[in-house]
């Protein structure tokens, strides 16, 4: 399973300005590090909550279909998965069928319509799942999540550009975990 990214984020979660204004930096010298740091904190928090935080498309690529696919559907990850754009299949000669009309989204999970069966997958095929995931704008992104936002940022900043994962910032992951049952 691999993830590409189709279409990046328009923006930074954390907007220079905002990130600045949280350290204190009252001048343009540092902005350079301070953007290189929120853009590291902002890929640490996302890998450690399996989360988007703005919007981009992404592409799973499987080589067998999960078997979850038929129970409860495939998480897609990194969540919030907000909208399916495309699930095709990918012959070993690079002829693609589309399948989505068989799929739909259903609490971030890629899921068989009712009635729908599982296209088949031939050896040496792939299957492609094309999504736009992430909260939305930066503006739109949790509060709790721009907290650990920041404190992952502050951390970096006081640490010399080690980016870690504080307590606090560990806390506010912890407590957006799914809990698979």
């Amino acid at each position: 399973m691999t993830l590409t990214v189709l279409t990046p984020p328009g923006e930074e979660a954390l907007p220079l300005a905002e990130a600045k204004a949280f350290l204190r930096i009252g001048h343009d010298g540092e902005d350079v590090l301070v953007a290189d740091l929120a853009a590291g904190a902002r890929a640490r928090l996302e890998e450690a909550a399996g989360l988007a935080l703005v919007t981009r498309t992404l592409r799973r690529t499987y080589y067998a279909w999960p078997t979850s696919v038929m129970r409860r559907g495939i998480a897609l990850r990194p969540g919030p998965a907000a909208s399916l754009t495309g699930v095709r299949t990918v012959d070993a000669g690079e002829a693609a069928t589309d399948h989505t009309d068989r799929f739909q989204l259903a609490a971030g999970r890629l899921c068989l319509r009712p009635g729908a069966a599982l296209p088949s997958l031939s050896s040496g095929s792939r299957v492609e799942i094309d999504f736009v995931s992430g909260f939305g704008a930066a503006s739109e992104i949790p509060d709790d999540l721009v907290h650990a936002l920041k404190l992952i940022l502050l951390d970096a900043y006081r640490r010399n550009g080690e980016v870690g994962l504080p307590q606090e910032a560990k806390a506010i992951i912890a407590a957006r975990r799914e809990v698979l049952l």
